[in-house]
């Protein structure tokens, strides 16, 4: 029977640990205050005979240091910690706390360090034989001695831990699973989008997260990595195995690193004497070449022409195919496996087409290729892209008709073909209705054989911005799964592309935004983590403590589980229920410390738990901006709706918004205009402002009581007492707080500041904006005033936990303030973390020792 029971627990964390559910994981980040996961939020549970700890785990950065977990069992806690020094010489360490003796250090290959490699990490605490196995990646180490009782009684922390190390190192964890032999299995996933709490899958326990990342976020925000200029109509191809976007301008070629983040231009002929073309861009890995290519006559300025730029040192290779039709909008398809380059569709001489070309390399000639099978209209602003097979290609969508002849309209298509070359046939795979509004594709189809759809980067006709689109090869079924990305111009020459870097899990869009005249375009590039998934997909594991439907799939699964092993061991006529998990508070005397928490000399010692002004007040989620930390916006019935604010449309709003508050008029016109689009035309500027600010009056309407207006010559947004932002209400309480004699007198003022001000520092993301810095400069010189003026009344009164959090507030806004410095550190003296004040002395020495050159001042922990 007992034999029975254990293979019953098998089974089912077996089933729990395989059930369809993956997390994308937290960030650890060393920004103060760091990163730190409380998994049992203080409660220690009970655990029999062992105790498993596994997770994925990726370390960003060779030269990280820092605390991954403890295991907090008060009679003997172990640690697992990594240990950076370089490349070549970095390890894992677990070892005893209690006994500085007892530790096992585990090599680590370099070859696993870095971004978006992955390493599963199992760490196995037997009690009963007294030794710990940690297997990575199938390689197991083993640590004889360990001391912990059993049962053992523990909580466990990841990341900075004042108890062990109080550094993090720069990682990603995700799919945390604790387990001992008995009937506790627990599954963090990490899936969560915002909030502080984390869920564990099957038994609704929260743990608790300090200064969060969440890294599923990155699979629907579009995050821009780099901006720069090219010519008006330069090529956009990607290297994928060097992982670079290449740029093809007037004879020359830009390389942007997507490691780096850098630009290297260098001169190199790409179109001899040529100008005014509208050309594209492929390149070619296996002879390290570059395709670029213009087709017809533009405006009598320049002839077709197709370019061969080759990486290494050798002249380019530049002919002149004959060819009449510029067919703008074309799709072409480029095919590795026959180095064959195809284009098809397209406008030109007052025609659409549905023309299929392939160019000969030996000839330097286009030829046209006939295909037979299900017809397909002639069309422009058409894609194509790798299809499932060796020598097919997909083509998608397009605007056309079924003559091809312009005078008579236009349709949208959003249908899905599919060319085979080596058969010469075509087959359309489905045709249905556009799923909202209008849209067009841009350059650029993604195709994924594992789920079975394309992604494809499309304008929306109504917003005039880009978004990534999701669409079944089989069923045509439709997702959108990413936010807008700003596209807001009406020159020709504007276009977007989307490249799939499949090594890192990654997608690329890049947006060229040239206007008519200008012998320049503004290149935007951005990221996305693959897989893409929809807005529903990123709350469906939000940590609202009310929301169930997002577990409901996993429910059915472990009640399936469940109700499969009892049919299995039906032919028992004993039912034995699972053991109860047991969940000890720590014991809370009258000074509420619990008692573990007191250091030898009967001091208390700070422990990583939640913030001082955790249970102050729920985080209003209706009506709500948000501008502390992330940008964040909820509408009237609760729906977090800051996917829609693209960059110009939150700076928009960001700006009139304060310039609205505490009696202000507004924003003039044309101070609007030059804080925003500096460097455009007085027309130009125009055009673009009356656009962003219709998108923007748009989104306000799901706000109640919000409005963007112009009112004597000023915009304003105007709210009602039923719209909440935390940072006009942190202004409300700086202006009580400095009106009173005494802010010790407005003790609840003072925390809900505290609160708002740990959420993070004002619009990080909006740091490099010209305009933002004045904003940002006094709002930083008020705060930093009201903390300098509490800091030492907190002091007095012997609470030296809120001088460490107001201290870490401090820092944030000022990372060399030596008030900040001296109030932590001898709060900490206090507090017996003399070890900590001495590592916290180490590393402001240090980063100022970077910063200015010279060494901080010797005596600081003396006085």
């Amino acid at each position: 029977m007992q034999r029975t029971y254990q293979f019953f627990i098998f089974i089912a964390i077996f089933a729990l640990s395989f059930q369809p559910l993956k997390g994308a994981g937290l960030l650890f980040s060393r920004e103060t205050p760091q990163t730190y996961l409380d998994l049992f939020s203080g409660n220690d549970i009970s655990f029999t005979n062992s105790v498993t700890i596994s997770f994925d785990l990726s370390i960003l950065s060779h030269e990280s240091f820092g605390q991954i977990w403890v295991y907090e069992d008060k009679a003997a806690p172990y640690s697992f910690a990594y240990i950076g020094r370089d490349k070549s010489s970095s390890s894992f360490v677990i070892n005893s706390l209690s006994d500085k003796k007892q530790f096992l250090e585990i090599p680590v290959s370099p070859q696993t360090i870095g971004a978006r490699k992955w390493l599963h990490v199992e760490t196995r605490l037997d009690f009963q034989h007294q030794k710990a196995e940690v297997t990575i990646d199938g390689q197991k180490y083993s640590l004889d001695g360990i001391t912990i009782p059993n049962p053992s009684k523990a909580n466990i922390i990841f990341g900075a831990n004042i108890k062990a190390i109080p550094e993090v190192p720069v990682m990603v964890i995700k799919n945390i699973m604790v387990r001992d032999e008995a009937s506790h299995s627990f599954l963090f996933p990490l899936t969560e989008s915002d909030g502080n709490l984390v869920h564990e899958a099957g038994n609704k326990l929260h743990g608790t997260v300090v200064h969060p990342t969440w890294q599923i976020n990155k699979q629907f925000f579009w995050q821009e990595i780099g901006t720069f200029t090219s010519s008006a109509a330069a090529g956009i191809a990607f290297d994928e195995p060097d992982r670079q976007i290449l740029v093809v301008g007037d004879n020359n070629i830009g390389k942007f690193d997507i490691n780096t983040l850098k630009l290297i231009e260098y001169p190199k002929e790409t179109v001899g004497t040529q100008t005014g073309y509208s050309g594209e861009a492929i390149y070619n890995p296996d002879k390290q070449e570059t395709y670029f290519y213009n087709l017809a006559d533009i405006g009598g300025q320049t002839r077709p022409f197709f370019s061969t730029i080759s990486d290494k040192d050798l002249p380019t290779r530049i002919v002149s195919p004959q060819f009449s039709n510029p067919l703008h909008h074309h799709a072409y398809f480029f095919d590795q496996a026959s180095q064959s380059l195809y284009i098809f569709g397209g406008y030109g001489n007052y025609q659409y087409s549905n023309l299929t070309y392939q160019y000969d390399f030996d000839h330097g000639a286009w030829k046209e290729i006939q295909f037979t099978g299900d017809v397909i209209y002639p069309r422009m602003h058409t894609v194509a892209g790798k299809g499932p097979v060796e020598g097919s290609f997909f083509v998608f969508g397009g605007v056309g008709n079924e003559t091809g002849k312009q005078e008579l309209g236009k349709d949208f298509f959003c249908d899905l073909y599919l060319f085979d070359t080596s058969k010469r046939t075509v087959k359309k795979l489905w045709s249905r209705a556009f799923p909202d509004n209008y849209f067009i594709p841009t350059r650029g189809l993604v195709f994924d054989s594992k789920k079975g759809c394309i992604y494809l980067l499309c304008i929306d006709r109504k917003t005039t911005n880009a978004s990534l689109h999701r669409f079944d090869v089989k069923t045509g079924e439709h997702a959108i799964v990413s936010n807008e990305i700003v596209f807001q111009t009406n020159c020709i020459l504007s276009t977007a592309y989307l490249f799939s870097n499949p090594e890192d899990n990654e997608l690329y869009a890049v947006i060229r935004y040239s206007e008519d005249n200008n012998p320049k375009a503004k290149i935007g590039v951005y990221k996305l983590n693959a897989p893409p998934i929809t807005y529903q997909e990123l709350k469906k594991w939000d940590t609202d403590d009310d929301n169930e439907a997002g577990r409901a799939n996993l429910y059915y699964i472990i009640g399936g589980v469940v109700l499969l092993l009892i049919l299995c061991f039906a032919y028992y006529r004993h039912r034995k229920r699972g053991s109860t998990q047991e969940v000890v508070s720590p014991s809370v005397p009258e000074d509420g410390i619990p008692v573990d928490e007191k250091s030898a000399d009967g001091s208390n010692v700070p422990q990583p738990q939640s913030p001082i002004d955790a249970s102050a007040s729920t985080p209003i989620k209706v009506n709500a901006v948000y501008l502390f930390g992330d940008f964040q916006v909820f509408d009237a019935k609760g729906n977090e709706i800051a996917y829609r604010f693209g960059p110009k449309i939150k700076q928009m709003f960001v700006l009139v918004l304060l310039h609205s508050h505490d009696g202000q008029e507004g924003i003039s016109t044309n101070k609007l205009s030059a804080q925003l689009w500096p460097e455009k035309t007085t027309t130009s500027a125009k055009n673009i402002r009356n656009v962003t600010i219709n998108h923007l009056r748009n989104i306000l309407t799901d706000l109640e009581g919000v409005e963007l207006v112009f009112l004597n010559d000023k915009w304003k947004i105007v709210y009602g007492d039923n719209f909440y932002c935390d940072y006009l209400k942190a202004l409300n309480i700086a202006k009580i707080l400095q009106q009173v004699h005494s802010p010790q007198e407005q003790e609840e003022e003072v925390k809900q500041l505290i609160g708002l001000l740990q959420r993070g520092t004002l619009l990080p993301t909006f740091v490099h904006y010209e305009w933002f810095g004045n904003i940002k400069i006094n709002h930083d010189e008020l705060f930093i005033r009201i903390i300098e003026q509490l800091l030492p009344i907190v002091e007095a009164n012997n609470e030296a936990r809120k001088v460490i959090v107001l201290s870490d507030v401090l820092f944030s806004f000022d990372g060399m303030s030596e008030t900040a410095l001296t109030f932590k550190i001898k709060a900490l003296k206090k507090l017996g973390q003399k070890a900590y004040a001495q590592s916290v002395y180490d590393r402001f020495q240090k980063e100022y020792q970077q910063l200015y050159g010279e060494k901080y001042k010797e005596n600081s922990l003396e006085e």
